[in-house]
């Protein structure tokens, strides 16, 4: 504050709150002379959500009117206010102000076509009043002038506000409708408001209607004690959009798409209020992190202070399937939300994603059992304990990056070093991109059964991967922001290899029952007992020049692919089995096979042609000669296996079914496709995997052969679903055991399989134990008396 000449000079800044915070500020500058006072009032909130600031330009007079009365005149220059990031402009206004005495000519501020405009009269006369026109005023807006934040409303208001009275007995009240309406970020409609100042309770009374159309309505009708800072609005839902609950448990449900109907009531001071009431609500959700919806009719929303409780209530997932859920969302005055969760589910979709994202797994499970969401923000924990049910897989992507490192599961050749490089930088890239807002942890209590398929996607390039169906008790945990680590022994029941060879051959290899994972933390420290096979059927004999007795004879193979090692560093070797031959001719043909290097050329041979790779001979001219007819033959061979693999391939994409399989196999015989083998393949499995089928029907033209049609088929019914006990019914053509008695052979007998580990456990004889006899000792003691 300064003087110069008869001018008076002020420049203050007030700030409010402690010191260094940011807090608004409030800054004045004036001048004084002569009765006129020129000033600019200058305001910043300093808020990051709606900022406000600018500032308001002024020239106020000072004179008697010709009622001798003091006067203030004040000429509102042009002046510019900013709202968020839009500029409102305040016009020329002219305020007048005596005793008893208040006139505002033209007060307006505007943005576009947003405005408030304020004209009137106040006098101690009743019947002049100030109005105040509002054309669509953002509804935020005017809650942060007055600094209410305990829930968020939004719209554009429009309408007329008249203030009577105000320097004898006040008066107040407006219409307003406001378009878009929302509440929490839920849109309600076109909200209808009739707000009246109560003189006697010194409240604002609320009527209200929120439309969104016919049949959906939400009532309002209540007050707000500025006097009492307090609030009571009761709620009655008509088919009132509930998509505000995305504001209370946004963290992990969005895309609610429901209506509710019941009673509730807004209540408290002002800045603790609290829901009370019951809500009925009919339609849709969506889980964030299970990347499941769920539908729901009537569900039962139970509001108490600083709780939601559901009790018992079911909702169903996209196939009709029930989970009854319980548990509430708790809150602290409608802030710092938390919820406990539970659903009680019978073979109910528990998981349902369909990408990797960023994660390295997704899959759908169907669930028999429990699961747990607990949580608050910025933290999500799912608990599932869980038996899964039919049509479940779980996909996980084993040549992520982040995922294994830069070990492949089988290497047929070094990896270059320049997609070495792109892998981590790709790695790195990835890294850098992540930005997880909340921690989410999931915990798998599982009881795996066969109804669950697991998918290790092994190559994303050839599209490579195994699946496996088997059985075990697996505990896993998965940190967003951390590992996956997993727990438990996984006993193969059955599974599928899709596997590549050099980019240009594709074989399915079977699974053997039996094989076991055992899961120790790291999924790929776990050991491996794994052994899955791939048939070659048809293979000709003549090949492994072993006696004319086998010139003529075709064979069905075996290829056995060992697994063992761990997911990281594996270790695979090759085997062969002959199920059709007797054990002589099998001793025969193992002779010619001298080591394991041979014998794996051999199965890669048998995989790649379909025929034994022919031994080298002395004789050179005969040599060339035969190594001239056998080319011919394998490129019949691998011809005859490209086109079964391309049949395949049609019949996989055409029928798309988890219990039935379809296959092709052309087999060429000594003399290529002058004695080839045509099969059509089928396997399938029913009754829940009891009932299990594998059938080969075809024509081999071959003269030698007992007969031209093709007839093998395996029938299986597992009495005990883990194949204990089982009945087994099966045909098969005789001249494939090297035999003519009969054209074939059909059995009908009973399976029986028991692990033990002596005598003793496989008779289930117990073990009697030796009684043992107790013997009481009786003690005596004497008595000491002690003298004084």
């Amino acid at each position: 504050m300064n003087t110069e000449g008869d001018t008076l000079k002020v420049d203050a800044r007030i700030k409010t709150g402690a010191a260094g915070s940011t807090s608004p500020t409030l800054h004045v500058k004036a001048a004084a002379a002569d009765n006129t006072l020129m000033a600019s009032l200058g305001y910043n909130n300093h808020s990051k959500s709606l900022p406000i600031h600018g500032a308001l330009n002024a020239e106020a007079q000072f004179y008697k009117n010709t009622d001798n009365v003091s006067t203030a005149h004040v000429d509102i220059k042009p002046s510019v206010i900013h709202i968020g990031e839009k500029p409102w402009q305040v016009h020329p206004a002219d305020i007048t102000y005596s005793k008893n005495h208040l006139e505002i000519e033209n007060f307006e501020v505007s943005h576009g076509d947003q405005h408030v405009a304020v004209n009137g009269l106040a006098t101690p006369n009743k019947e002049d009043s100030i109005v105040a026109q509002l054309k669509d005023v953002d509804v935020e807006y005017i809650l942060n002038l007055v600094n209410f934040h305990s829930v968020d409303f939004s719209g554009k208001a429009s309408g007329k506000a008249i203030v009577k009275s105000i320097f004898n007995d006040p008066d107040a009240y407006a219409k307003l409708d406001i378009k878009d309406f929302e509440f929490e970020h839920g849109p309600m409609g076109i909200l209808h408001a009739n707000v009246n100042f109560n003189k006697e309770l010194s409240q604002i009374d609320i009527n209200a209607v929120a439309d969104e159309g016919e049949e959906h309505q939400t009532l309002i009708d209540g007050y707000v004690s500025p006097k009492r800072n307090y609030i009571d609005l009761g709620i009655e839902a008509q088919g009132t959009n509930m998509k505000f609950m995305e504001s209370f448990c946004g963290s992990f449900m969005d895309n609610i798409q429901a209506r509710a109907r019941g009673k509730v009531n807004l209540v408290g001071d002002l800045s603790d209020i609290n829901l009370v009431g019951d809500i009925y609500a009919t339609g849709k959700m969506h889980m964030k992190q299970l990347g499941t919806e769920y539908s729901f009719r009537n569900l039962h929303a139970h509001a108490i202070p600083d709780d939601i409780l559901l009790n018992n209530d079911t909702i169903f997932d996209r196939n009709h399937n029930m989970a009854l859920v319980s548990g509430g969302i708790h809150h602290k005055h409608l802030t710092r939300l938390s919820y406990d969760l539970t659903l009680k589910a019978h073979n109910f979709l528990g998981y349902d994603t369909h990408e990797f994202g960023d994660n390295t797994f997704y899959g759908t499970v169907y669930a028999t059992g429990e699961v747990g969401i607990h949580g608050k923000s910025g933290e999500t924990i799912i608990d599932i304990d869980a038996e899964p049910g039919p049509g479940s897989i779980f996909v996980y992507n084993v040549a992520s990056p982040d995922a294994i490192s830069d070990k492949s599961f089988i290497h047929w050749h070094d990896i270059a070093p320049e997609l070495t490089d792109s892998l981590k930088l790709q790695q790195k890239d990835a890294d850098d991109d992540i930005d997880f807002s909340s921690d989410m942890r999931i915990n798998f209590l599982v009881n795996a059964t066969p109804n669950l398929t697991l998918k290790l996607m092994m190559d994303p390039q050839s599209g490579d991967y195994i699946t496996l169906n088997g059985n075990g008790v697996l505990r896993a945990n998965w940190f967003n922001k951390g590992s996956f680590d997993m727990f438990g022994n996984y006993v193969v029941d059955h599974g599928v290899y899709k596997l590549t060879i050099q980019n240009v051959i594709k074989k399915d290899f079977e699974f053997m029952p039996g094989g076991t994972i055992a899961f120790g933390g790291n999924p790929y420290n776990a050991p491996l007992n794994l052994q899955a096979k791939y048939t070659v059927n048809g293979v000709p004999l003549s090949d492994l020049s072993i006696g004319r007795s086998f010139s003529s004879n075709n064979i069905r193979v075996d290829c056995l692919m060992n697994i063992t090692g761990t997911p990281q560093s594996p270790s695979v070797d090759f085997a062969m089995d002959l199920p059709t031959v007797n054990t002589d001719a099998k001793q025969m043909i193992y002779s010619v096979i001298n080591s394991q290097e041979e014998m794996n050329q051999q199965v890669l041979y048998l995989l790649a042609i379909g025929r034994f790779y022919a031994q080298t001979k002395n004789n050179q001219s005969s040599e060339d000669a035969d190594q001239q007819s056998q080319t011919s033959l394998a490129m019949q061979s691998f011809l005859s296996g490209t086109i079964s693999q391309q049949l395949n391939t049609v019949l996989s994409n055409v029928v798309k079914s988890n219990n039935w399989n379809f296959g092709a196999n052309i087999s060429t015989g000594d003399e290529g496709f002058n004695n080839a083998e045509y099969e059509g393949i089928l396997s399938g499995r029913l009754l829940n995997n009891r009932l299990l089928f594998n059938g080969q029907f075809g024509y081999r033209d071959n003269a030698n052969a007992t007969q031209s049609f093709i007839g093998d088929f395996d029938l299986r019914y597992l009495i005990f679903p883990n194949g204990n006990l089982a009945v087994r019914m099966y045909n098969q053509t005789n001249d494939r055991y090297f035999t003519r008695n009969s054209l074939n052979t059909q059995g009908l007998g009973l399976i029986m399989k028991k692990d033990f580990n002596g005598w003793r456990d496989l008779f289930g004889i117990k073990k009697k134990k030796k009684e043992v006899k107790k013997v009481v000792k009786k003690k005596s003691g004497s008595k000491r008396a002690r003298s004084k």
